[in-house]
């Protein structure tokens, strides 16, 4: 299996869902208490992609990215229009005064509870980076979401920029349906559903 740093149709149609998804183990004792415990430490993204009406072109590139995913073998990038961005986003290090890596993140909070996601596809040309409030020149592994930069020491370093997930195709069958027609010729349309892969 490989990642292909190529990002899926953006075509996609109202009604499309993507989301996080959590697991956890749930045991009901016999005093009635329910005693649960995470399976996981971060989310897992799972989107239920609807293209509808694609244009000839738009379905050739669907059916393309499928054939040479190999179905749910190889993963790519994809964009979840209701979680894309990070703004302002403080780093978990300061800064050192010699060279230093980071991985990106996006944290989510709730209460005194936060969850630290890790940002692994950024999409090129977006990060912005910052030491104490300063635009910092750094180096960024758009593979990995991985920054390289040298920052003064004991700076609060940020972050701002866009990101994909990884995704790979769940199923290994791709059912297209013709739904009309028009000057293009047919209108196709199908239900696609994506799975995070966690290995990139």
């Amino acid at each position: 299996m490989s990642f292909i740093n190529t990002r899926l149709l953006d075509c996609v149609s109202y009604g499309t869902e993507c989301g996080p998804t959590w697991s956890t183990r749930r045991v009901t004792l016999n005093n009635g208490h329910t005693r649960r415990n995470p399976r996981r430490s971060r989310p897992l993204y799972v989107a239920t992609v609807l293209f509808r009406a694609l244009k000839e072109e738009d379905h050739k590139a669907v059916i393309a990215a499928f054939n040479a995913c190999m179905g749910g073998l190889n993963s790519f990038r994809f964009k979840d229009w209701s979680d894309f961005e990070v703004a302002n986003e403080i780093l978990p290090v300061l800064g050192t005064g010699s060279s230093q890596q980071v991985q990106l993140i996006k944290t989510y909070t709730f209460g005194s509870t936060t969850v630290v996601r890790p940002i692994r596809k950024p999409v090129s040309g977006t990060v912005v980076m910052t030491a104490n409030g300063a635009p910092l020149a750094a180096t960024v592994d758009y593979a990995t979401g991985i920054a390289t930069f040298t920052a003064p020491a004991g700076a609060v370093l940020r972050w701002s920029g866009e990101f994909d997930i990884p995704m790979m195709f769940r199923d290994d069958a791709l059912p297209l349906q013709a739904i009309g027609r028009n000057a293009d010729g047919l209108m196709l349309a199908g239900d696609v559903t994506l799975e995070e892969d966690l290995s990139v």
